[in-house]
């Protein structure tokens, strides 16, 4: 049996209502500009739209302050494929559905948010999201020394997220237990207030410590030396440690 919802007629789903995120709001965002582009019109000629992730298995939909039409807002929901018949939405009426982001978002604004951790800085800072918010450090790195080791950790991570080299499975572990390392040895020094130039001085003895023949082989086995071109020289000491590694290979096989 379909069911309506926001002004949308589904079938054979179940519906759980969760917290909209700020993907979520930026997708639904990004899909109404889409529908202005598309169809010419401006923002009051979109009554309703919906945008789905398919990362998380959600589906955001957003109602319009339009008279007689529904209640405005933003839903999102996780959907889960369910036998005809047994259709059902299951709403939580303590979360906020408010137009608030959306109308900062349309107004030209970014949207505030401190990150979790430093992990998720870092993503937002390296995602096609960024241009929308305003993304704050924690509030241990949120101090002039945090910062400064935050740029030097965003940069490693923007150059091993770059290279194809780290592209592929292993590549991705030695970029994790990378950030990991560097992190971790970052949080170590601004426990005790400590110094973006200690946290540099520490890098090198930091990635002696990580597992480096896997990445290293790696680079050996592709055996093109237009990635190498494409890469070095680089200011991320990552990126530099694990091609001198190779190179140090290389030269053990001569």
């Amino acid at each position: 049996m379909a069911i309506q919802l926001h002004s949308f007629v589904s079938s054979e789903k179940r519906y759980i209502q969760v917290e909209s995120q700020l993907h979520h709001i930026i997708g639904i965002f990004k899909k109404i500009n889409r529908s202005q582009a598309i169809r010419g019109c401006t923002i009051s000629d979109i009554y309703s739209a919906y945008y789905e992730c398919e990362e998380d298995g959600t589906i955001t939909f957003y109602q319009a302050e339009i008279p007689h039409i529904g209640k405005p807002g933003v839903w999102t929901y996780i959907a889960y494929e369910c036998p005809q018949g047994e259709e059902k939405v299951f709403k939580d009426t303590f979360i906020d559905i408010s137009l608030n982001s959306i109308k900062q978002l349309l107004a030209g604004e970014q949207l505030f948010h401190v990150a979790l951790d430093i992990r998720e800085y870092l993503s937002y800072q390296t995602s096609d999201e960024i241009e929308y918010l305003d993304v704050q450090l924690p509030q241990l790195w949120e101090n002039r020394e945090g910062r400064k080791i935050a740029n030097l950790i965003l940069n490693e991570y923007r150059a091993l997220k770059k290279s194809s080299v780290f592209a592929d499975e292993t590549g991705r572990d030695y970029t994790n237990a990378v950030l990991d390392a560097f992190i971790q040895k970052a949080e170590d020094i601004l426990a005790v207030a400590g110094t973006a130039e200690e946290f540099e001085a520490a890098q090198h003895e930091v990635l002696k410590n990580i597992k480096i023949d896997g990445i290293a082989n790696f680079i050996l086995q592709l055996n093109d030396y237009r990635i190498w071109q494409a890469t070095l020289p680089s200011k991320s000491k990552a990126v530099e440690y694990a091609f001198n590694t190779a190179l140090n290979f290389i030269c053990r096989m001569k």
